[in-house]
């Protein structure tokens, strides 16, 4: 977007990837109704012990690999995950989405140049794979590894890649995304609205589209940022982000009661977000409801003690009720803690 394996993986992965254009993999194929029945198994620990079972049984079946490295994933073992989806495609070349997989894997280690390798070597046996140069486009945007050499060195290599998906798709929009979003890194907000609104016109329901060009309008003291917002919201009421970010538009233009609303519809998602919590008592606070307020602040609190900000607000709150000597020690507490 979250460590010596690493290297041993990639020494092995180097050789296969560079078999893409050479090797007929093994294929078997799954039944239909052991994959459904496999999913079915919600615990990633139960799945990998079925999963075990088979393969001993059938050792040459990439499907099960691949379901393998996704439980191991998902139960948080990204090394044996990277180990199983290693396996699958050694076994069949033909599945471009579980080298994205891969690379994603990579990411979360971090280990973003192994990523990078894993998607530049795809690309070299599959050249007219549009989605590859968009998500290298992505990984180059992402990795920042090339700023060293050059000033924006990482945009222009993400730019390049995107360039040659375009030329493959022009009616891509996640090529477009994404090179909006290196625009938008290298400050050049027009060319990134731009990008954006073209990922829109081609996607109507491109969610993330919507709520950066929120950010931008914002940015810009626009009006029609709210509007982005809420069209991100109308395509998936739970979208959090931007939730939050309409919220924190509004509350911005002192709007605090139309600011609540969304950030209530955060907390119904999770009652524990901190980001809402505390938007929500410094906008009670502003309307000067110091009770309600302090309620949101200490629920802040409840979840982290060491929350400088929060008691702080509780300080304020403490102020506007006149009881002057809790204030004065919430605000001890809070400098105590911005000193740490």
């Amino acid at each position: 977007m979250k460590r010596i394996y690493v290297f041993g993986c990639v020494l092995v992965l180097s050789a296969m990837l560079s078999s893409l254009t050479g090797c007929h993999p093994k294929k078997v194929v799954v039944n239909k109704d052991l994959t459904d029945s496999l999913e079915r198994i919600t615990d990633p620990t139960s799945r990998i012990m079925r999963l075990d079972k088979l393969i001993k049984d059938n050792p040459e079946n990439a499907n099960l690999y691949m379901m393998r490295s996704k439980a191991y994933d998902e139960a948080g073992n990204l090394d044996l995950s990277l180990e199983n989806a290693k396996k699958a495609i050694e076994r069949d070349t033909t599945h471009a989405d579980w080298y994205f997989y891969m690379a994603d894997l990579f990411m979360k280690k971090p280990s973003v140049k192994n990523a990078i390798g894993t998607m530049e070597r795809f690309t070299l046996g599959r050249p007219n794979d549009k989605m590859a140069w968009v998500k290298l486009g992505e990984l180059y945007l992402k990795s920042g590894i090339f700023n060293e050499k050059e000033e924006n060195g990482n945009n222009k290599k993400s730019l390049e890649s995107l360039d040659k998906a375009i030329k493959l798709d022009h009616n891509l929009p996640e090529a477009y995304f994404w090179i909006g979003y290196n625009y938008r890194d290298m400050k050049k907000d027009d060319k990134a609205i731009a990008a954006f609104q073209k990922a829109i016109e081609l996607k109507p329901d491109y969610e993330d589209a919507y709520v950066i060009l929120g950010l931008l309008y914002e940015a810009k003291k626009d009006p029609k940022a709210e509007e982005y917002f809420s069209s991100a919201i109308r395509i998936n009421p739970k979208d959090s982000i931007a939730l939050y970010d309409r919220g924190k538009y509004n509350q911005d233009r002192d709007s605090f009661d139309r600011a609540i609303v969304d950030y209530q519809k955060i907390l119904e998602l999770d009652p524990n977000k901190r980001s809402a919590n505390y938007a929500i008592g410094y906008c009670l606070y502003q309307e000067k409801k110091y009770n309600d307020a302090l309620g949101y602040f200490s629920k802040v609190l409840l979840n982290n003690p060491k929350d400088a900000a929060a008691h702080d607000g509780r300080s304020l709150c403490y102020r506007g009720l006149g009881e002057t000597e809790k204030a004065n020690k919430e605000k001890e507490i809070a400098e105590r803690l911005y000193n740490k």
